[in-house]
Protein backbone atom coordinates (compact mmCIF):
# COMPACT_ATOMS: atom_id res chain seq x y z
CA UNK A 1 0.00 0.00 0.00
CA UNK A 2 1.20 3.32 -0.87
CA UNK A 3 1.10 5.89 -3.20
CA UNK A 4 3.23 7.37 -6.31
CA UNK A 5 3.44 10.27 -8.25
CA UNK A 6 6.17 10.42 -11.00
CA UNK A 7 6.08 10.64 -14.82
CA UNK A 8 8.89 8.47 -15.14
CA UNK A 9 9.28 5.44 -17.31
CA UNK A 10 11.09 2.46 -15.48
CA UNK A 11 11.47 -1.12 -17.67
CA UNK A 12 13.23 -3.90 -15.97
CA UNK A 13 15.47 -6.17 -17.59
CA UNK A 14 14.76 -10.31 -17.58
CA UNK A 15 17.95 -10.31 -14.83
CA UNK A 16 15.86 -7.90 -12.97
CA UNK A 17 13.22 -8.56 -10.26
CA UNK A 18 10.16 -5.94 -9.15
CA UNK A 19 9.72 -5.09 -6.12
CA UNK A 20 6.12 -5.21 -5.90
CA UNK A 21 2.92 -6.06 -7.99
CA UNK A 22 0.83 -3.07 -8.92
CA UNK A 23 -2.84 -4.04 -8.10
CA UNK A 24 -4.43 -0.37 -9.05
CA UNK A 25 -2.23 2.59 -10.59
CA UNK A 26 0.85 2.61 -12.76
CA UNK A 27 3.86 1.29 -11.04
CA UNK A 28 7.03 1.23 -13.02
CA UNK A 29 5.94 2.08 -16.86
CA UNK A 30 1.78 1.72 -16.51
CA UNK A 31 2.26 -1.62 -18.59
CA UNK A 32 3.34 -4.58 -16.52
CA UNK A 33 1.83 -3.85 -13.30
CA UNK A 34 5.51 -3.52 -11.45
CA UNK A 35 6.76 -1.48 -8.75
CA UNK A 36 9.84 -0.47 -8.55
CA UNK A 37 13.30 -2.77 -8.50
CA UNK A 38 14.47 -6.14 -5.76
CA UNK A 39 18.55 -6.63 -6.28
CA UNK A 40 20.29 -8.21 -3.53
CA UNK A 41 19.67 -6.27 -0.46
CA UNK A 42 18.75 -3.11 -2.07
CA UNK A 43 14.66 -2.40 -2.62
CA UNK A 44 14.24 0.79 -5.20
CA UNK A 45 10.76 2.13 -5.93
CA UNK A 46 8.68 5.12 -6.59
CA UNK A 47 6.54 4.71 -3.62
CA UNK A 48 5.71 8.10 -1.42
CA UNK A 49 4.51 8.43 1.81
CA UNK A 50 3.93 6.17 4.61
CA UNK A 51 5.19 3.00 3.24
CA UNK A 52 6.73 1.45 6.25
CA UNK A 53 3.67 1.86 8.53
CA UNK A 54 1.56 1.01 5.91
CA UNK A 55 2.86 -1.98 5.52
CA UNK A 56 4.10 -3.78 8.71
CA UNK A 57 5.48 -7.03 7.26
CA UNK A 58 7.42 -5.04 4.71
CA UNK A 59 9.37 -3.29 7.59
CA UNK A 60 9.33 -6.04 9.56
CA UNK A 61 10.95 -7.99 6.62
CA UNK A 62 13.96 -5.34 6.38
CA UNK A 63 14.75 -5.29 9.82
CA UNK A 64 15.04 -9.02 10.20
CA UNK A 65 17.41 -8.55 6.96
CA UNK A 66 19.07 -5.59 8.36
CA UNK A 67 19.68 -7.34 11.51
CA UNK A 68 20.71 -10.44 9.98
CA UNK A 69 23.54 -8.65 7.19
CA UNK A 70 24.57 -6.43 10.42
CA UNK A 71 25.27 -9.61 12.99
CA UNK A 72 25.83 -12.48 10.22
CA UNK A 73 22.68 -14.38 12.11
CA UNK A 74 19.08 -14.41 11.94
CA UNK A 75 17.68 -12.91 14.95
CA UNK A 76 14.03 -14.08 16.13
CA UNK A 77 12.14 -10.38 17.29
CA UNK A 78 9.06 -10.77 19.53
CA UNK A 79 5.96 -9.50 17.55
CA UNK A 80 4.71 -6.22 17.65
CA UNK A 81 0.50 -5.72 18.05
CA UNK A 82 -0.11 -4.44 13.77
CA UNK A 83 -3.73 -4.61 14.59
CA UNK A 84 -3.92 -1.13 14.03
CA UNK A 85 -1.51 -0.77 10.79
CA UNK A 86 -3.13 -3.59 10.04
CA UNK A 87 -7.12 -2.32 9.85
CA UNK A 88 -5.57 1.03 8.15
CA UNK A 89 -4.53 -1.04 5.12
CA UNK A 90 -7.60 -3.02 4.50
CA UNK A 91 -9.12 -0.01 4.88
CA UNK A 92 -6.90 1.80 1.87
CA UNK A 93 -7.12 -1.33 0.24
CA UNK A 94 -11.23 -1.89 0.35
CA UNK A 95 -11.34 2.26 -0.45
CA UNK A 96 -9.43 1.35 -3.87
CA UNK A 97 -11.19 -1.69 -4.96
Amino acid sequence: VGFENHGGRTYLSDKNQAFAKVIKGHGNNGEDQTEGIHYKNAIGSYLHGPILPKNPELTDLLLALAFEEKYGKKFHLEPLDDSMEQKAREAIIEKIK
